[in-house]
């Protein structure tokens, strides 16, 4: 299957389970952080403001909520960043109901770390 050459065909190419979590995480940034700007990059969906903040990736049974500064959050939520990376970690989201008011903390503290203090991305 050819890689998907927009941000809605993306979304589309997701199974509905996929595609619920991923529009629904789309509806929380553009809900709360509508000046970020999305783009296609690797391939997945990716939310920018002075560099990448979020991307979405789909995997089999959830959607990983990428955080480009996410190591940097980790270990204030222990239960929920996960990765071994030096910048970029993940929140697993299996439900919708994972996309809580702890979710959105994250969320925010991340694109407030891209306002303050934003780290090129390679």
């Amino acid at each position: 299957m050819p890689k998907p050459k927009s941000v809605r065909a993306y979304f589309e190419s997701l199974n509905p389970h996929q595609n619920a979590l991923a529009i629904a995480l789309e509806n929380a940034i553009k809900k709360h952080w509508p000046h970020l700007t999305v783009k296609l990059a690797w391939g997945f969906p990716c939310w920018s403001g002075n560099e990448r903040v979020f991307s979405i990736i789909a995997h089999a049974d959830r959607c990983n909520l990428q955080l480009w500064q996410g190591a940097r959050l980790a270990d204030d939520y222990l239960d929920r960043i996960e990765g071994t990376g030096k910048a970029l970690r993940h929140v697993k989201v299996f439900g919708r109901d994972e996309i809580n008011d702890e979710l959105i903390d994250i969320m925010d503290r991340a694109v407030t770390l891209d306002a303050t203090a934003p780290q090129r991305v390679r």
